[in-house]
C-alpha cells in the first residue's frame, strides 16, 4: 500500500462524509455566541477541530466494537454503501484501536488547552462527550445495543456539542442555547435511528436491542416521523417565545424535503435511510445557521 493510499484510506474509516453535522452543531453554537457578544476565531477553530476529531474517533470506535463483539460483518447491510476499515481495507485491530486513542488523545489536548482559559466546565463537557462516545458501543454500557444510542447521539450532538462550543466562546452556560440546540441534536439522532429501523432485522439477529427492534419496524416509523416533526415544532416555539430571530423560519425552506422523505418511510424504509436524513439534518442546520446571521444583523 503506497503512503498517499494509506492516507486515503486512513482518512476513509473516519466516514468524513459525516462531519457535516458536527460541523452544524459546532456553528450554530458559534452563531449564538457572535450573535450576544462576537466570535473569537482561534477558540472557535480550536473547538471545531477538536471535535471532528472527536467524532472521528467516535466513529472508529464504534467501528471497532462493532466487530469485536461481532455485530458488523461482511454481511452487515452497511456493507452495501461502504467498505469496513476492519473487514475489507486490510487494516489490523490493533493499529485501529491505537489510531482511535491518538484521536482522543488529541481531543483531551485540545480540551485541556481551552480548559486553561475558560475553565474546568470545559474539562466537565469533554468527559461528557468521551464518556458517550465511547461507550457507546463499548463495555460495560454498550448503550447502542441496549436501546440508549439515539438518546446518547441527541444529547451529544445538541446540548453538549453546542453548548460546550457557546459556553467556550462566552464563558457562560445557557439553557435556551441548549433548547436551541434540540432540533439539531434530534436530526442527527435520527440518522441513527434511520439507520436501525433499516437494519432491523439483522440487528436482532446479531442479538442487539436496539430502539428499533424494541419498537418494531411501525411504530419505529411513526417515532421517526413524530420526532422528525419535533424539530419543526420546537423551532417554532422558540420563534414564538423570542428565544430565536424570527428569520429561522428559513428552516421552512427545508420542510418539502422533510415530508418527501416521510412519504418515502411511511411506504418504505429505504436502504439510504441514513445519508437521506443526514442530508436533511445538514440543509436544516445551515438554514438555522443563516436565519439566525442574518437575524442578528438586522435586528430581526
Amino acid at each position: 500500500m503506497t503512503y498517499l493510499m494509506s492516507l486515503r484510506v486512513w482518512f476513509y474509516s473516519t466516514r468524513p462524509w459525516s462531519f457535516v453535522m458536527t460541523v452544524v452543531s459546532v456553528g450554530l453554537g458559534g452563531v449564538l455566541a457572535y450573535a450576544k457578544n462576537g466570535l473569537d476565531p482561534l477558540l472557535f477553530m480550536l473547538t471545531l477541530i477538536g471535535l471532528i476529531a472527536f467524532h472521528a474517533a467516535t466513529n472508529m470506535a464504534n467501528d471497532y466494537f462493532d466487530v469485536k463483539h461481532r455485530v458488523d460483518t461482511i454481511a452487515a447491510p452497511t456493507a452495501k454503501y461502504r467498505q469496513h476499515p476492519l473487514l475489507s481495507l486490510g487494516i489490523s485491530a490493533k493499529t485501529f484501536a491505537s489510531v482511535v486513542a491518538g484521536l482522543y488523545a488529541f481531543v483531551l489536548s485540545i480540551a485541556t488547552y481551552i480548559a486553561f482559559i475558560r475553565g474546568l466546565i470545559v474539562v466537565a463537557f469533554t468527559v461528557a462527550g468521551l464518556f458517550f462516545s465511547y461507550f457507546y458501543t463499548a463495555k460495560p454500557l454498550l448503550l447502542k445495543y441496549r436501546a440508549l444510542g439515539e438518546p446518547s447521539v441527541i444529547l451529544v450532538w445538541g446540548p453538549l456539542m453546542t453548548g460546550g462550543t457557546y459556553y467556550v466562546l462566552t464563558g457562560q452556560i445557557d439553557v435556551q442555547v441548549m433548547a436551541i440546540s434540540l432540533p439539531v441534536g434530534i436530526l442527527v439522532g435520527l440518522v441513527v435511528f434511520a439507520n436501525n429501523i433499516r437494519d432491523i432485522d439483522y440487528d436482532a439477529s446479531a442479538g442487539i436491542r436496539t430502539l428499533a427492534i424494541i419498537l418494531g419496524k411501525q411504530r419505529s416509523v411513526k417515532l421517526y416521523i413524530a420526532m422528525l416533526s419535533s424539530a419543526y415544532i420546537i423551532t417554532a416555539l422558540m420563534i414564538v417565545v423570542r428565544t430565536l430571530t424570527p428569520m429561522a423560519f428559513l428552516t421552512l425552506l427545508t420542510l418539502p424535503r422533510a415530508i418527501k422523505i416521510i412519504n418515502l418511510f411511511r411506504r418504505e424504509v429505504p436502504d439510504a435511510a441514513d445519508p437521506i436524513t443526514a442530508q436533511l439534518t445538514m440543509q436544516f442546520g445551515i438554514a438555522l445557521i443563516i436565519g439566525i446571521i442574518v437575524g442578528s444583523l438586522i435586528g430581526f
